[in-house]
């Protein structure tokens, strides 16, 4: 979980966020929560404790350990069933199957926790919402008088927020626009570091972020995703690289930061990751 989340975090450029070239303390920061996260990973594989729990504290620890706020709450929330879905099997082939079970398994103890880390966090652009309002004290008394699983918790907003859809879908984002295509990438013998901007251009195109469309509105999340799939679209390999430059200058411009699309990004190396390979 840890090398994915470091391969992400060095793919460049990522437009819109930080990576290798861009915000260099910003990309301290994110090592330093990188490597505070192991204990996490590794409690969540040896399933010792409810996920909600683990959630919880791998986000106080996130932000314990550097000063940038919230560099990987995202990824946490999707990485964290993937580890103890991948503790739970011995084949690669039975990972989707074990994952599906531990997000299921997850009850409304787990959903106050998860609750809990999103509201500790305060990530930017969560607005108010009608049902289960993470800062509304009444919602956690509702989770337990109904015993809100975290999958009916996040169900209902599927097609506004990366997590819901991933939760609600077994991960459908992550296995189709993420995991496959980088898999292709570098089963062709593309070089990882574009592999992996390619991918993370092919999500967007696909998967307008949700992180956009909740700071700057859905329709510069669409956007978004027409500007990438054009990038994504140019064969020639020099074009692509002034198209990918002018990509950076538009979304630096605009503000648009889809980091829900590099938590997905994360999210398909690990699953290529705990399939056995290697950079």
């Amino acid at each position: 979980m840890q090398l994915a989340l470091l391969l992400e975090l060095s793919t460049t450029p990522k437009p819109g966020l930080v990576d290798r070239e861009s915000r260099r303390r910003g990309f301290e920061c994110f090592l330093a929560s990188i490597a505070s996260l192991y204990p996490h990973f590794r409690e969540a594989a040896l399933n010792n404790r409810a996920m909600g729990a683990i959630i919880e504290q791998a986000c106080k620890t996130m932000l314990s350990w550097q000063h940038e706020g919230n560099t990987h709450l995202g990824a946490i929330l999707l990485l964290m069933p993937i580890a103890a879905a991948a503790g739970k099997v011995k084949r690669a082939d039975s990972l989707r199957t074990a994952l599906k079970t531990t997000l299921l398994n997850m009850d409304y103890r787990d959903t106050i926790s998860i609750f809990r880390a999103i509201k500790l966090v305060r990530p930017a652009g969560l607005g108010r919402v009608a049902y289960l309002d993470v800062r509304k004290p009444e919602t956690e008394r509702r989770i337990i008088q109904e015993k809100i699983t975290v999958v009916d918790a996040f169900k209902p907003y599927s097609h506004f927020d990366t997590i819901a859809h991933e939760y609600a879908t077994n991960y459908q984002a992550t296995h189709m626009f993420g995991y496959k295509f980088l898999k292709k990438q570098l089963c062709a013998g593309i070089e990882i570091n574009e592999a992996a901007v390619m991918t993370f251009l092919n999500i967007l195109a696909f998967f307008p972020d949700t992180n956009i469309a909740r700071r700057n509105g859905y329709k510069a999340a669409v956007l978004a995703s027409k500007y990438a799939s054009k990038v994504l679209r140019e064969k020639e390999r020099r074009k692509r690289g002034e198209l990918l430059a002018w990509l950076v200058r538009v979304f630096s411009k605009s503000g648009w930061r889809p980091a829900s699309t590099a938590d997905i990004l994360a999210a398909s190396f690990s699953l290529l990751l705990l399939e056995g390979w290697r950079p």
